[in-house]
């Protein structure tokens, strides 16, 4: 059986103030009249139906995304006791479907993705689970289309195969985000894929992989795994998740396999990592402005402008601004520096009232 797996646990700090601990990006409507996580259950639902899709979050959102999905029921959830990055999370997920489906195929989803059309999506899920059939871990690579910075990529070899008529290569390596010079050489390479944090592979096989590569992730997974059904599940699930090293898939398994394939889908792919990224799919204004709320601009370009009903901005005389109210927390900062929000919040009190300076 083939389940999907939503990694629905993410802060989405870069999106702040909108984003919150209690709200973060992917409950938000950032890219549609709907929200992010309701944007990614509906591209494979009802396709797959629901007790097919799982989704891995934290127990201070469960309310908030049976709200916004009713078609979710409890036994839809992998709970994370603490956030601690994406391996443990996965090897959670893992851990859970294998007890109850072994060898099952599992596809990995980020809830704060923006992908279209479906129906290419579905096409490169049913090809990446072919591939994950016969034992292997399985990376999604997007085509670039522009030498960014923000992503990682995926280098491949020059030959390849081919599953539901979609391109797999064998993945040579991981590289971190490059500078803007190593990113057009990487493009210009035609060997390069942007790293889209999406993934297929048998439970099976990326537990043995945690085995090999974070076999302390793996025994505490083991624990897990024995207590399930017991009354101290919730005890030893907290316990062993809490100690857990907070590492990404990609550090701890994906860049150490020499078992990875990279389908290349047709879909368009954009992880909306940050204000800036709405310039690629908002609507602008004739001043190239993207707007939204109660907004007055005079002489201002390039400016992405998000305020509330009933409290007016106005921007006069400006270019290139980001400007985002959301009750009592507003944000300015120029586009170029839209990915330093996370450092800023740093400065936060833990209130969120106090602010230092940078």
């Amino acid at each position: 059986m083939v389940y999907i797996v939503i990694m629905a646990g993410g802060r989405g700090e870069r999106f702040w103030p909108k984003s919150t601990r209690m709200r973060p990006k992917q409950f938000h409507k950032i890219a549609s009249d709907r929200t992010m996580v309701q944007e990614t259950f509906y591209r494979v639902y009802p396709e797959y139906g629901r007790e097919e899709i799982k989704f891995v979050l934290g127990k201070q959102l469960v309310p908030l995304l049976l709200r916004q999905l009713p078609e979710i029921e409890e036994d839809n959830l992998i709970l994370e006791p603490v956030g601690r990055n994406t391996a443990p999370a996965i090897g959670l997920a893992a851990a859970r479907i294998e007890m109850i489906d072994s060898g099952a195929v599992m596809v990995v989803l980020s809830a704060d993705h923006l992908v279209t059309p479906k129906e290419d999506f579905l096409k490169a899920v049913d090809a990446a689970v072919g591939v994950a059939e016969t034992g292997r871990l399985v990376t999604f690579g997007i085509t670039p289309g522009r030498p960014a910075t923000e992503y990682g990529y995926i280098e491949v070899k020059e030959t390849y195969e081919t599953s539901g008529g979609l391109p797999v290569y064998e993945v040579v390596q991981f590289t971190e985000k490059p500078d803007e010079s190593t990113a057009r050489r990487f493009i210009e390479s035609g060997r390069y894929f942007w790293n889209s944090g999406m993934f297929a592979f048998k439970t099976s096989e990326i537990l043995a992989s945690i085995e090999r590569y974070m076999p302390q992730l793996y025994a505490s997974l083991v624990r897990i795994q024995d207590a399930s059904g017991t009354k101290e599940e919730e005890d030893v699930t907290r316990r062993e998740f809490g100690g857990m090293e907070s590492v990404s898939i990609d550090y701890g398994i994906m860049e150490k396999s020499g078992s990875i394939a990279c389908i290349t889908p047709e879909f368009m792919w954009d992880d909306v990592g940050s204000w800036g990224s709405l310039d690629r799919y908002r609507q602008h204004d004739a001043m190239e402005n993207v707007v939204e709320g109660d907004v007055m601009l005079v002489d201002s370009r390039g400016n992405i402008v998000l305020g509330e009903e009933g409290s007016v901005i106005t921007l006069i005389g400006v270019e290139d601004l980001v400007v985002v109210k959301e009750e009592n927390r507003i944000l300015v900062c120029h586009k170029d520096h839209d990915q330093k929000i996370k450092e800023a919040l740093k400065l936060l009190s833990a209130d969120g009232n106090r602010v230092k300076y940078l």
